[in-house]
């Protein structure tokens, strides 16, 4: 969906949103298994549709070196909707859900230079809410505080003021995770902190480093309920996220 209709869209979108959430009262939370998995390279399609059917992942946020009928067929074995796949360069990034709104593969510019691919897509939650996923690839070397600054200005201005955000990271080391998470926070919570708002303690397993970070918010409207890294050789990520009223 081309950029302009996205905002253009979003102007109705919302004023349903106000509509829909006076009128009902305000529905109740939705919670959604999310998974975000870097495949790499070389993996079988039927082994990464295993995991997610195993995992009962109701949102996948995918990153994997491979084409897009390889991306169509983990869709077609778990039985959802493919967003993408968008041509990151050394990944590709696509998404498996219910069927998106619209969904758009975009490059955005950084201040100083250089530039950056996202690949985003627009769900329904219900009547009166919606869920935007967003995923990305933070190269080794790029300046991480003009990719956040680009990143959030188009979360900014072309994300639904109104919609809970999801947002997947493949990031080339564990220091650039970190760093994204430091500067993301408010804005963006890093689902390795699932629970610490709480005063709980992490698990120890979610201690390991991933490649591929998970980011949900804001705080008003998505929270985390538990997470958890599965096991394998790039680690993935498994959210238990809430869309809230």
């Amino acid at each position: 969906m081309k950029r302009g209709a996205r905002r253009l869209g979003a102007a109705g979108l919302a004023a349903l949103v106000i509509g829909c959430a006076v009128r009902l009262g305000g529905p109740g939370p939705v919670e959604y298994p999310t998974l975000a998995l870097d495949a790499g390279q070389g993996v079988a399609a039927f082994v990464v549709a295993d995991e997610i059917r195993r995992v009962g992942a109701r949102l996948v946020l995918l990153a994997g070196a491979a084409d897009s009928a390889w991306f169509a067929e983990v869709a077609q074995r778990t039985e959802k909707e493919l967003s993408g796949p968008g041509d990151a360069g050394t990944t590709s990034l696509a998404f498996l859900a219910g069927k998106p709104v619209g969904d758009t593969t975009l490059a955005l510019s950084m201040e100083g230079g250089g530039r950056f691919v996202v690949h985003d897509a627009l769900y329904t939650v219900d009547k009166s809410r919606f869920l935007d996923l967003l995923a990305t690839r933070a190269d080794s070397g790029v300046d991480l505080r003009s990719f956040v600054r680009a990143l959030l200005q188009y979360v900014a201005t072309d994300v639904m003021p109104h919609a809970a955000v999801v947002l997947a990271v493949d990031v080339a080391d564990p220091a650039a995770g970190d760093s994204l998470a430091a500067l993301l926070d408010p804005a963006l919570t890093d689902a390795q902190a699932c629970g610490r708002e709480e005063g709980r303690t992490a698990p120890a397993a979610v201690q390991r480093q991933v490649e591929m970070r998970l980011f949900y918010g804001p705080p008003a409207i998505m929270t985390c309920r538990s997470v958890r890294v599965l096991n394998g050789a790039r680690a993935p990520v498994l959210a238990q996220l809430v869309v809230g009223r």
